[in-house]
């Protein structure tokens, strides 16, 4: 019988989560892929919702062959799991505001995650800055964090309210 990977039961828990909501109308879901890489031999499923039109909300969820492999061989000197990664993606008035940005997703947060901002504009548009603001947990999650999920989207939806809410 087939058994499935670490990075399949955490994918179906996630995927449950966030579909929920966004039936019950809490978000919407605006697109989602489902990647093999070929060349690296990785999976990747990256699904992006809104609940308000000003943030963007992008959840990653990401296992490398390496992980994989640790799986399936059951090898002890490497530890199995996927990675998961969240950013959100807003319009700011000056990149002044990127300090409130910064303290508000560590009130929510704490110190777990590390945080980086990506400034953007297109040429002769500068009055309208995009920022990409990107949380990595620089750790791997496997299923005994499945309980976890539901509270990973409970902070990102809360994290893209309080973000709308700065601008």
């Amino acid at each position: 019988m087939f058994d499935p990977t670490i990075y399949e039961n955490v994918k179906v828990v996630l995927e449950g989560e966030l579909y929920d909501r966004d039936l019950d109308g809490e978000i919407t879901i605006t697109n989602r892929s489902d990647l093999v890489d070929l060349a690296t031999l990785s999976r990747t499923y990256v699904v992006a919702f809104e609940e308000n039109s000003k943030v963007s909300s992008t959840i990653n969820l990401h296992a490398s062959l390496e992980s994989f492999s640790a799986e399936q061989l059951q090898l002890e000197n490497i530890q199995p799991g996927c990675e998961l990664k969240l950013s959100f993606e807003m319009a700011v008035r000056d990149k002044g505001i990127c300090d409130e940005i910064y303290n508000l997703i560590k009130k929510i947060w704490g110190d777990r995650p590390y945080v980086s901002q990506t400034l953007s504009y297109k040429y002769r548009q500068e009055s309208t800055i995009m920022n990409k603001i990107e949380l990595e947990f620089n750790r791997q999650i496997n299923e005994d964090q499945i309980s976890d999920l539901t509270t990973i989207v409970d902070y990102t939806i809360r994290t893209a309210n309080e973000l709308a809410d700065l601008t």
